[in-house]
């Protein structure tokens, strides 16, 4: 007879995966690259993208500088939802109809929050490639949106 014994080993999960870390992203994504401290949900999920890996931010930061004019094919962030309504409750974010579309707000709780990591000087790599990306505007963005490339 074969006697099998189980052990369970706990496994590690990246920081990126929590969603206090998205949140925190979402923050400084709204503050640096929003319009007035609110941007729409095509430029978080495409910011999200661009932070995934390097080829990516080098798409998303040659559009802003202007050597490109199209995006490759691109796609949206898993479970953001739940980091929005996290914002929600804990009252970081508001949302609002702005011509027709929806914007996510940045509240004066969540800037206060994000000036609080910043003064700590957490999370500065991630928050010094969103700040290089800057305010994109949403005419640039739509544009490169409609002449997808592969390469």
């Amino acid at each position: 007879m074969i006697n099998i014994i189980l052990d369970e080993k706990k496994t590690s999960v990246s920081i990126r995966y929590n969603a206090y870390y998205k949140l925190v992203i979402l923050l400084a994504i709204i503050n640096h690259c929003g319009s007035r401290n609110k941007a729409d949900l095509q430029l978080i999920h495409l910011m999200f993208w661009a932070l995934r890996d390097k080829k990516n931010y080098q798409v998303l930061y040659d559009i802003k500088k202007n050597s490109r004019n199209s995006l490759t094919p691109w796609s949206f962030e898993f479970g953001l939802e739940k980091v929005l309504a996290l914002g929600y409750i804990e009252q970081y974010l508001d949302k609002k109809i702005v011509n027709n579309q929806l914007e996510i707000v940045l509240t004066e709780k969540g800037l206060e929050t994000l000036n609080s990591i910043n003064k700590e000087e957490l999370f500065q790599d991630e928050i010094e490639k969103i700040k290089s990306i800057g305010w994109l505007p949403k005419t640039k963005l739509n544009k490169a949106n409609n002449n997808w490339k592969l390469l």
